[in-house]
């Protein structure tokens, strides 16, 4: 049984209890990430992620570990965009224990000095490492490129200059106007009561000043098209092409998702195959679409040595424009549809999934959007829906291109660039 609840101080439970596991797994969001953020906050929301964990008035950073351990539980957390969320996975005995620990870290966090000045040199180290993998950092520069200074176009971590100016006393402004219980979310799945649930939730989530919490106006995304190179010391190339998306609430977004599933989504995906499989190319090669509120994009990444660059980037835009044109069969249709379908119900399987599911279906849709619609709407796409969605996305003079690549890359790769219309 699923269940929506809005307690009286204004945070939302979405709990969904089931008996066939022994197992809890619960995730408390807060609608803070780095749309939110100014440009000289850039990152705070996951800085703050990290500090929860660094000790609260109850608890130091080394008993929150061991008090996990201790029950063999799981306890993490991640930044996205949009929002941060805490989670946790025990079995069932321990749900007031968990309960009251991520209470604890949520309302009485310490925001030590010392631990903030030490947890700085942490997030620098972690920026590094991006900045040292290039197939995870051209994504960032793509993003960058598209929405230059909106804070959605914004690396999640922020950079090593605005991290180190964070101070103590930005930290807890942004805090305090953020985790405020209107704009938090617990979604739970496993075997508990939700009378009992939520019980818990009342005693241990108590909140000392009353809810102030005013909603942040974000400006309205605007695009830019460009083509750049990014020159660094690399083996291969590591490349985007993508175009202006579609946002979270958008009617096309079903067809969209076999579109992604046909061009480069999966192993049978026409990008995996000709690029990699036929052609030996590259080995990482696929698309993918992201959507949030207010936009999106879609983008299909390849890493492949500099002299194949201008073949591969061809064979991308080769393979655009044959979907442009309609050149889709109904089996690989089916193959999308049904791949699409079984991921989806598999994903079920797990409640970690289910409780992710929940979370994003109340943040970006503010209700429960039931499987059998998902699944209903994945079925009416049609082979002209998914030409349809080709066309919509890519425009003449709309397309970016970001590389990363060798010393000289512009020179190297000029003939790539032009490629692109």
């Amino acid at each position: 049984m699923q269940k929506r609840i809005v307690l009286d101080n204004g945070m939302t439970l979405v709990l969904e209890n089931t008996s066939t596991v022994r197992s809890i797994c619960l995730g408390v969001w807060v609608k803070a990430g780095a749309v939110y953020e100014a440009p000289e906050q850039g990152g705070i929301s996951h800085f703050i992620e990290h500090m929860l964990f660094k000790g609260t008035k109850k608890h130091t950073a080394r008993q929150i570990a061991e008090a996990m351990d201790s029950i063999g539980g799981q306890i993490n957390a991640f930044s996205a965009k949009e929002f941060t969320c805490f989670f946790a996975k025990v079995r069932d005995q321990h749900m007031e224990m968990v309960i009251s620990l991520l209470a604890d870290m949520l309302n009485n966090s310490l925001f030590d000095a010392g631990e903030i000045e030490r947890e700085k040199n942490v997030v620098i180290e972690e920026i590094k490492m991006y900045e040292d993998a290039p197939d995870e950092l051209i994504h960032d520069i793509f993003s960058q490129s598209l929405w230059k200074t909106h804070p959605i176009g914004q690396p999640i971590l922020g950079t090593a200059e605005s991290v180190s100016s964070v101070g103590r006393e930005k930290i807890l402004d942004y805090y305090s106007k953020n985790y405020q219980p209107s704009n938090m979310l617990i979604t739970a799945v496993g075997n508990f009561k939700i009378s009992q649930f939520t019980s818990l939730i009342k005693k241990y989530f108590k909140f000392g000043a009353a809810d102030t919490f005013v909603p942040q106006k974000v400006a309205v995304p605007k695009f830019t098209i460009e083509k750049q190179v990014r020159e660094k010391k690399v083996e291969q190339v590591h490349l985007v092409i993508g175009a202006p998306g579609i946002n979270e609430s958008d009617e096309d977004r079903y067809k969209l998702y076999v579109l992604n599933s046909i061009f480069g989504g999966s192993m049978s995906s026409r990008l995996f195959q000709e690029i990699r499989e036929n052609r030996g190319l590259a080995y990482s090669i696929f698309s993918y679409a992201t959507l949030y509120k207010m936009t999106g994009l879609f983008a299909i990444y390849a890493g492949c040595g500099y002299k194949e660059c201008e073949t591969v980037t061809g064979l991308i835009l080769d393979e655009i424009e044959k979907i442009k044109k309609k050149d889709i069969t109904k089996t690989e249709l089916n193959r999308a549809r049904e791949q699409l379908k079984g991921n989806i119900i598999l994903s079920l399987e797990s409640i970690n999934s289910r409780m992710n599911r929940m979370g994003r279906n109340e943040i970006y849709f503010n209700r429960q959007i039931a499987i059998d619609e998902v699944l209903d709407n994945i079925d009416k796409v049609c082979e002209e829906d998914v030409s349809y969605m080709a066309g919509r996305l890519f425009k003449k003079g709309k397309i970016a291109f970001s590389i990363i690549g060798p010393e000289d890359g512009e020179k190297k790769l000029a003939r790539s660039l032009e490629l692109v219309p």
